[in-house]
């Protein structure tokens, strides 16, 4: 039997029952559940929520104008079901079908490591998006977008940045763009732009993130979410390297090694965590709270 697969993900406040209450109203509308995970932090007492579940293709109406039947399943009755349980809950929640992908812009520079695995992975199905469109402010990587099939735009910085930025914002209107990647794009965006694409910039540093300074580090990282040292990939924001930690890798070096070692090595950790970092957006498992991310697979 064909199936239509959906990602549920949800965020409150925690109290007891809330597990029983979430899974019985996608039985009652009809899903099937395939994997759970959840977790509560207990240092601020949030529960955050993952579930997948499967409904049968033939239950889902093709269109929301659709007639359905009592054992029909559709979003819209869902989100009327699930309603209530949210409301007795406090809970922040959100559905996501499948087989729609969203749209991916892919913004570079001069350097291509990145932007070749990312396009790499894609093609090989392990990045669940569409990658319509890359944006450069130079014009060296051009020629990889035309071995990939996919269109590419040089926008000029040297016309100030809110020409630039608004040059860039139409491209990404125009391809309808859901998210951006920032593949090592070497070009500071304006405090404007990254609260307008607010948690929807995934950018990789090629460097440790974050550094933290003055009493109790360890409290600043477990507030920053710091997953492990090494290459940082994060979402970007007003504060330079600074945003959310999604994922980060290390890579251990020897005394023995070359800076140009260090290159090709640096180069390889950044390339995972790059792709790490969009794959675990793509699944819905990042959940944000106060500034910090919290991933739940």
């Amino acid at each position: 039997m064909n199936t239509i697969q959906y990602t549920f993900t949800a965020t409150s406040p925690d109290k007891s029952g809330l597990i029983a209450a979430i899974t019985h109203a996608i039985a009652a509308s009809g899903g099937n559940i395939l994997n759970l995970a959840q977790h509560t932090a207990v240092d601020v007492g949030i529960f955050f929520c993952r579930i997948n579940f499967s409904v049968p293709e033939s239950a889902v109406p093709e269109s929301s104008d659709s007639e359905s039947s009592d054992q029909s399943f559709s979003e819209d009755r869902f989100r009327e079901l699930f309603d209530e349980t949210a409301r007795s809950f406090s809970l922040t929640w959100q559905l996501f079908r499948a087989d729609k992908k969203q749209r991916m812009a892919v913004l570079v520079s001069k350097t291509s490591h990145c932007l070749y695995e990312v396009l790499l992975k894609h093609q090989d199905k392990q990045l669940h998006c569409d990658i319509p469109v890359i944006i450069s402010n130079h014009p060296d990587l051009c020629a990889v977008a035309t071995e990939f099939h996919i269109p590419f735009y040089q926008v000029d910085p040297a016309k100030g940045k809110a020409a630039y930025e608004t040059d860039l914002a139409a491209i990404l209107t125009e391809y309808r763009i859901d998210i951006l990647c920032l593949a090592r794009y070497m070009q500071i965006l304006s405090p404007e732009f990254t609260r307008a694409w607010n948690n929807k910039i995934i950018n990789i540093h090629h460097g440790f993130l974050p550094a933290f300074k003055g009493a109790k580090p360890y409290h600043q990282a477990w507030h920053k979410g710091v997953k492990i040292i090494g290459a940082t990939a994060h979402f970007a924001n007003e504060d330079l390297d600074q945003g959310p930690i999604i994922y980060q890798d290390v890579i251990r070096v020897q005394d023995t090694n070359s800076i140009e070692e260090f290159v090709r090595m640096g180069k390889d950790v950044e390339r995972k965590v790059l792709v790490e970092g969009l794959r675990r957006y793509f699944d819905h498992s990042i959940f944000l709270h106060e500034g910090r991310t919290f991933i739940i697979e």
